[in-house]
């Protein structure tokens, strides 16, 4: 018996999740034998479920997108379509180390069975239906949120300046200040999750972003999952924010400080929710911006009290801030919905009030 195309931790999952199930359990494992090699399944896994002897199709795989579940749905197909005449009950499976919940939804419409190593189970033939649900196992959950972080954020930036729009990789490598390579790496993982649209090929292949909504929810939930980024908070005597901000725009007439005003304070300028605001959050581009603001406003670091919220981002040659009518630069809208999603108080619904007025694509 032959077991060596599934990975053995995958085999124990399985049988766990189907322990779980009433009469219920793995049984032999086997690879097919009288089929060509180009439609050869990994495994054919021998089950009870449920009371019912199934036989499951198996094709493995590491981390499986909606792009990748659509490919293996047909090449498995055509395996099942080489076993019609044999009399076992044949169902098509996925055993992957992680299934994103688009693919998983994907392969429910398409009645196909999957087991991931969270332990997410769903087999659905005739009268047996089970659907086990559990969250991703963390490594996956990290995997999936380096799309939303450095570099390769920049990119998204990017896209979401041209929602709609076809754009080459070059473009964007041009618009987001990063290397093709970064462009080509982030697109790739977006188009598996079926966020983009591509047309074209080589150097003439261009994307669309399709989904915005969706790619700012994972954004959103990305953010929530992670710790935060980090803040200094500091005290200026005798000023409010808004104090605060005229005080920097008048050391800063030529817009030579690398700093944007973010947070709840920019986002009262986009679209007022609050009655008032506490502080003035600024995002500073590199340490010695950061150390100028501090010294121009002769502000003192607090653990209580503070008026004053920084936060220090990298060096960066693209700036998206936009100007109010008072000439104040601002993070773009984006930025400050993110920045707001890991501030305190009354932030998160502020972030949400700004998405609903701000950051809505048809």
């Amino acid at each position: 018996m032959k077991t060596m195309n599934i990975e053995s931790n995958l085999l124990k999952s399985l049988g766990e999740s189907l322990e779980a199930v009433p009469n219920a359990y793995l049984g032999e494992i086997s690879l097919e034998t009288g089929m060509g090699a180009g439609l050869r399944p990994d495994a054919i896994l021998e089950a009870v479920v449920a009371g019912h002897e199934i036989s499951f199709v198996v094709e493995t795989r590491g981390d499986v997108y909606p792009r990748d579940a659509r490919e293996i749905v047909w090449q498995l197909k055509r395996s099942l379509r080489e076993l019609e005449s044999s009399n076992r009950r044949y169902v098509p499976m996925i055993l992957a180390r992680s299934i994103s919940e688009g693919a998983q939804e994907y392969l429910q419409e398409e009645q196909v069975a999957y087991h991931d190593l969270s332990g997410s189970l769903f087999v659905s033939v005739g009268e047996t239906f089970v659907l086990i649900e559990r969250p991703k196992p963390k490594r996956a959950k990290r995997r999936a949120m380096n799309v939303f972080k450095g570099t390769r954020a920049q990119v998204l930036h990017a896209l979401f300046d041209r929602p709609g729009e076809w754009v080459s990789g070059l473009e964007l490598a041009e618009n987001a200040a990063v290397s093709p390579a970064t462009v080509s790496e982030t697109l790739k993982d977006l188009e598996r999750r079926d966020w983009l649209d591509v047309e074209g090929e080589g150097p003439a292949k261009r994307r669309r972003l399709v989904r915005p909504d969706v790619l700012l929810d994972a954004w959103r939930d990305a953010i929530l999952a992670a710790p935060p980024s980090k803040r200094t908070r500091y005290y200026v005597p005798r000023m409010k924010p808004e104090d605060l901000a005229r005080e920097i725009e008048r050391n800063n007439q030529h817009d030579d400080v690398d700093l944007e005003f973010t947070g709840q304070f920019a986002a009262q300028t986009y679209a007022p929710f609050l009655s008032s605001v506490s502080d003035l959050t600024v995002r500073t581009f590199g340490k010695s911006a950061q150390n100028r603001l501090i010294s121009t406003l002769g502000a003192r670091e607090v653990s209580e009290g503070a008026n004053l919220v920084v936060i220090e981002g990298k060096p960066n040659k693209v700036r998206r801030r936009m100007y109010d009518t008072n000439e104040r630069f601002l993070a773009s809208p984006l930025q400050v919905y993110l920045d707001l999603l890991e501030d305190h108080g009354r932030s998160k619904e502020m972030a949400e009030h700004l998405r609903s007025q701000k950051l809505v694509w048809k």
